[in-house]
């Protein structure tokens, strides 16, 4: 993958790319059958000698990776100083390296099953990560033992999403609700759109020349010098052509900067608008036009401005009464949410989508929509009791309250919700989570909102629509068990830091062992070592320096630990709690310091006000229990 084009499109949280290289045509179907211990591979029946696949100490089958990416149309780079592979697949660019379990996919770290291998200088990778990085599906035949990985292999150009372009024939393309528009040209097509509209991707040139759209929250009020002075530090990096300030039609002030590799040239023009966004367009065009060709294509990007005249301009909103279409075809499924709200990424999942505008008004509002096949006598209204019992042991009993299981109807299905009300910081709010069932998938809806905006909630639960899910586009997918009260914990292993302790097993672990977080409910616990062993008196020092900060209270003083609260008698230790309160809410902080000899660390668990219950504390307090010096 090219790398400025990497760094541009990734602001969209989906990577659309150009490929400029020619590659092998590969027909519409790949088809890769072979038996572990075998060194024969066939490829669409054609067999091919290739390092046999073997299975690692874990379980994990190790398979050639060069031989498998190129079947697929990927590009395998070898890069022999570092022993890094790169790995490009039309709109992926994979890093691995060997012997490192990490691999980067678009630049977002992955753990992989098993770190790669090397096998008389061939790339063995675990089968798994083929599958899942090719969009392969991976079969077992367990009469012949032979393992058999497919790959539809399909047209991922702009023809694939919707042509919303080709409607009509007015000269401008925009959107009414965001307030822009630009001009169209006879080829240019509409290659995404996210669901908020605050992206939008236009190929022209037949994918030679992207214009991306992008509106961003101004969260950290930045200057316009600011971004100015952002831009051409970034621009640096690279080939810099330029930068200058400029004014469109209108009187919209805004910087560009341009720059270029051996690839691409970049143009990117960022304004600073008095509603609180920072508006984004990067126009990236191959290097292989001319400059005379470039310059037209950029007078198009001079057409942007932020005016939508109604009567000459492709709408491409579909904002109706304040509220916004979500629609998925493959899980044919549509209901209607506040134009406001955003979608928020979720990496990896095609059947959980999130919504929301985390500060609207203080307030902190949204939905999130999920689902998963029927298995094993499983149902909505089990899934819907499960949760229920699940949230009434985590949430704060002082901040929410629970109704208890109710039905109510869905487009024209009979559903299961609970109710939860209650009130953080200085607003209240309520939430409804909704269960049901059609045709072997169970759908699950969940919102929340101010309680003076209650009718809003009852306006989404009513413009759901669905329809039966074909199994065979969206095959099989498991819900996740959600936990009751008996967590599994294991056994994690700081070898630096030199401790054991048990952590839920479900926990997110971070900083080599050193920080472990439930990301579900944003739970968290951080382990660090001081310098040398603290006293009572050290502790009671550094707990009033901490409350001296005027937003924070001391809600426990420094206290000994208890035999009952350590693993062994060879440790000593003390603990205190504070209560931090801001803008942005409660938080408490409990401090554990533990002493083994002449070494002593620190375990911090944060946790917020509506998580403060006596099943999240036990939690806490099981793995500080658990903690053991090596």
């Amino acid at each position: 993958m090219k790398k400025i084009l990497g760094l541009v499109l990734a602001v969209c949280f989906v990577v659309v790319l150009m490929s400029f290289v020619a590659v092998a045509e590969t027909p519409d179907r790949i088809e890769i059958s072979f038996r572990v211990g075998d060194s024969i591979l066939n490829i669409n029946g054609e067999p091919v000698e290739v390092e046999t696949p073997f299975v690692a100490g874990d379980g994990v089958t190790l398979v050639p990776l060069r031989v498998i990416s190129e079947a697929f149309g990927a590009e395998v780079e070898w890069v022999g100083e570092t022993r890094h592979i790169i790995i490009t697949y039309r709109n992926v660019e994979i890093t691995l390296q060997i012997e490192n379990i990490n691999a980067y996919v678009n630049e977002q770290r992955q753990t992989l099953l098993f770190a790669p291998q090397l096998r008389n200088n061939v790339t063995m990778v675990p089968l798994r990560f083929i599958s899942e990085n090719f969009g392969a599906d991976v079969g077992w035949d367990a009469d012949t033992r032979a393992i058999t990985v497919v790959k539809d292999i399909t047209d991922d150009t702009p023809a694939d999403i919707e042509d919303i372009l080709r409607r009509s024939n007015l000269p401008m393309a925009g959107d009414s609700f965001l307030g822009w528009s630009i001009r169209r040209t006879p080829d240019m097509e509409l290659s995404f759109r996210r669901f908020d509209g605050r992206c939008n991707i236009f190929y022209l040139a037949g994918g030679d020349v992207i214009i991306d759209i992008d509106h961003f929250n101004n969260t950290d009020n930045e200057t316009f010098a600011a971004i100015q002075a952002t831009e051409m530090a970034l621009a640096r990096n690279y080939t810099l052509i330029g930068q200058n300030v400029r004014r469109t039609a209108s009187g919209a002030e805004f910087v560009a900067t341009q720059f270029r590799d051996r690839f691409d040239f970049v143009e990117r023009r960022v304004f600073v608008r008095p509603n609180g966004q920072i508006v984004l367009i990067t126009t990236v065009i191959d290097n292989s036009i001319s400059a005379s060709e470039r310059d037209e294509f950029l007078t198009v990007v001079d057409t942007f401005d932020f005016v939508f005249r109604e009567h000459e301009t492709e709408d491409l909103s579909d904002v109706v009464n304040g509220m916004r279409l979500f629609d998925n075809r493959d899980l044919r499924v549509q209901f209607r949410l506040p134009a406001e709200w955003l979608e928020v990424h979720i990496p990896d999942r095609d059947n959980y989508f999130m919504f929301g505008n985390l500060y609207d008004e203080g307030v902190l509002a949204g939905a999130s929509f999920e689902v998963v096949s029927i298995q094993g006598g499983d149902s909505a209204e089990r899934w819907a009791r499960e949760t229920l019992e699940s949230e009434t042991r985590l949430y704060n009993p002082n901040t929410h309250t629970f109704s208890q299981l109710g039905t109510m109807r869905v487009g024209g299905s009979t559903a299961t919700y609970f109710q939860k009300e209650g009130r953080l910081v200085d607003f209240e709010f309520i939430s409804r989570s909704i269960f049901w069932e059609h045709e072997g998938y169970m759908y699950n809806l969940y919102i929340t909102v101010q309680r003076r905006n209650d009718a809003m909630l009852q306006m989404i639960v009513d413009s759901v629509r669905f329809e039966a899910i074909d199994p065979n586009v969206v095959g099989a997918v498991i819900r996740a068990p959600i936990e009751t009260g008996n967590a599994v914990f294991s056994s994690v292993r700081n070898t630096s830091l030199g401790f054991t302790m048990d952590v839920p097993a479900t926990w997110l672990r971070r900083d080599n062992n050193s920080m472990f977080l439930d990301d579900r409910i944003n739970l968290g616990v951080a382990v660090v070592e001081l310098d040398s062993s603290v006293n009572i008196q050290d502790a009671r020092e550094i707990s009033e320096n901490i409350a001296r900060s005027p937003d924070v209270t001391l809600v426990r003083a420094v206290a000994e630990l208890s035999r009952a609260e350590l693993s062994s008698n060879a440790l000593s230790g003390f603990m205190f709690e504070i209560r931090r309160q801001d803008a942005a809410g409660t938080t408490y902080a409990m401090y554990y310091v533990i002493n083994s000899g002449n070494r002593a660390y620190l375990i911090l668990a944060t946790m917020s006000e509506h998580l403060n219950s006596e099943a999240n504390r036990g939690t806490i307090a099981r793995m500080v229990r658990s903690f053991v010096v090596n």
